[in-house]
């Protein structure tokens, strides 16, 4: 390649701005660089292979650029394993941030289409007792509201049921208290598997995807961030884009920024039965602030998970005597027999964005970080918060960014295609929230709140309105089954 001013800048500089992540230049004893960097940049470096680094390598290869990811690991083996494996609209955040739950039914939706043949409904069976913070009626109003949005991601409207129902859908269930159930529905899927169908997605356009292969260092020309050394591997990139989930702060350490996150410890216990529910259940856990999982899968029965401040490096996140006893106290308060010994903990960390508040209302929104015009650092954006269910949105709008940052005119198809590559033949007109609104209410958490609640407010009156008329009856067994039938 012949060597521009631009290229030797970047080749004087980098000897003592190459940074390895223990903070030491990598320098042989002639204090020459050990490393030799690759002639010709990718335009997209994506440092993290969770699923929302595998849906940047995939969203922007389908956009013709040029994409590495590095990932010190297998596809998705940190926070997106340790989640409950399930592509929800989110529900609870219609408490406190009903916009999230709008955009994440939204984005949901595009990710049955695209990943439909790893998706399997679950039923969720949510039991209500008499000592229950929340009755039945406010319960039920949360699902008419919730119902508002299922269709979006191709969910189904809640149903009713009786104390008597819920028991034979659920055998064991304690039934002293039992005043009836509601159920819904969201999709479980093998998170891993979701993260390595995205990343041979992203191969098949034409990113290279280097697995077992830690950012050992960042490269840098002066201000600029021009890659990472992964993998024994020089990547040179003009825009490289941090989607290291819990970890995006560490990397952003490097080079000289930090970033606005508060980690939240996630549990989940691991029992091998699958079969210890026949049904999904959501739970109030014992000290009534909160409700836990129930998922039965092919992986086993999940119970979790705790919801808890986690330490500021990931890696040191570790499940606690505590929170097992938590999480079986929990389970064990509606199943008598449920056993007392699980078989494995899975923990992990979400990365949630730095705000006000108490830990229960933390919104589950995203920000693409521009450092450039944040730290003065060109060439590095970060895609913080977030989670799975939208983690083809959260790709977009950092891939987006990044082609901002190119002057590359490309716009996102990921929705239009299915992993394995066919095209998704329709795609409903359903709207996404105003952007305005959004961002208006992302910076007062109050107003948030009050936002939701209000929604909540007027829809508990007619709810009530609904129950003096007799038009919200109750779903027989049989007719559960039927509704939950599978396609």
């Amino acid at each position: 390649m012949r060597a521009t001013p631009g290229n030797r800048a970047a080749a004087e500089t980098s000897a003592d701005s190459i940074i390895s992540l223990s903070g030491r230049s990598l320098t042989g004893r002639d204090g020459k660089p050990t490393l030799s960097l690759m002639s010709a940049p990718f335009d997209v470096i994506v440092v993290g292979g969770g699923v929302t680094g595998a849906g940047v390598a995939r969203d922007a290869a389908l956009r013709g650029l040029t994409v590495a990811l590095v990932e010190r690991g297998a596809p998705g083996c940190g926070t997106t394993a340790a989640s409950t494996h399930l592509i929800h609209g989110g529900m609870r955040y219609l408490l406190y941030d009903r916009l999230t739950t709008h955009e994440t039914c939204w984005d949901c939706g595009h990710i049955v289409r695209t990943a439909g043949d790893l998706l399997t409904r679950l039923p969720i069976v949510w039991p209500v007792y008499r000592d229950h913070a929340r009755g039945l009626e406010t319960v039920e109003t949360l699902l008419e509201e919730y119902d508002r949005f299922q269709p979006m991601k191709h969910g189904r409207r809640h149903l009713r049921l009786s104390a008597e129902t819920c028991a034979r859908l659920v055998p064991g269930i304690k039934t002293e208290g039992l005043i009836g159930a509601l159920s819904f529905d969201e999709w479980w899927v093998d998170a891993e598997d979701l993260a390595r169908r995205t990343l041979e997605s992203a191969k098949a356009a034409g990113a290279q995807i280097l697995l077992g292969a830690p950012a050992e260092a960042v490269l840098r020309a002066g201000a600029r961030f021009i890659g990472v050394r992964a993998g024994g591997r020089n990547l040179r990139g003009r825009v490289t884009v941090n989607a290291a989930g819990p970890w995006v702060d560490k990397v952003a350490r490097l080079a000289g920024a930090s970033l606005p996150l508060r980690l939240m410890k996630g549990t989940h216990l691991v029992y091998r039965d699958q079969a210890l529910s026949p049904v999904g259940l959501l739970l109030e856990a014992e000290d009534r602030s909160r409700c836990i999982f129930v998922v039965p899968s092919p992986l086993g029965t999940w119970v979790g998970p705790t919801d808890l401040p986690g330490p500021d490096d990931p890696d040191e996140a570790r499940t606690t005597d505590d929170e097992i006893a938590y999480l079986t106290r929990s389970v064990r308060r509606y199943f008598p027999r449920w056993p007392r010994h699980h078989d494995a903990t899975i923990v992990g960390s979400r990365p949630i964005l730095g705000q006000p508040g108490a830990e229960n209302l933390l919104s589950r929104d995203f920000e693409v970080f521009d450092h450039e015009l944040r730290d003065g650092i060109p060439g590095l954006l970060t895609i913080g918060g977030g989670k799975m269910s939208d983690y083809r949105l959260m790709a977009e709008a950092a891939t987006d960014a990044a082609c901002r940052k190119l002057g590359a005119a490309a716009h996102g198809t990921t929705q239009l295609t299915t992993l394995d590559g066919r095209p998704v033949a329709a795609i409903p007109p359903w709207p996404q929230p105003a952007p305005a609104l959004k961002r208006f209410l992302r910076a007062r958490p109050r107003l948030r709140r009050l936002h939701a609640l209000a929604h909540l407010g007027a829809a508990f009156a007619s709810h009530l309105a609904r129950r003096a008329a007799g038009s919200c009856p109750e779903t027989d067994e049989a007719a559960f089954r039927r509704h939950y039938a599978t396609d």
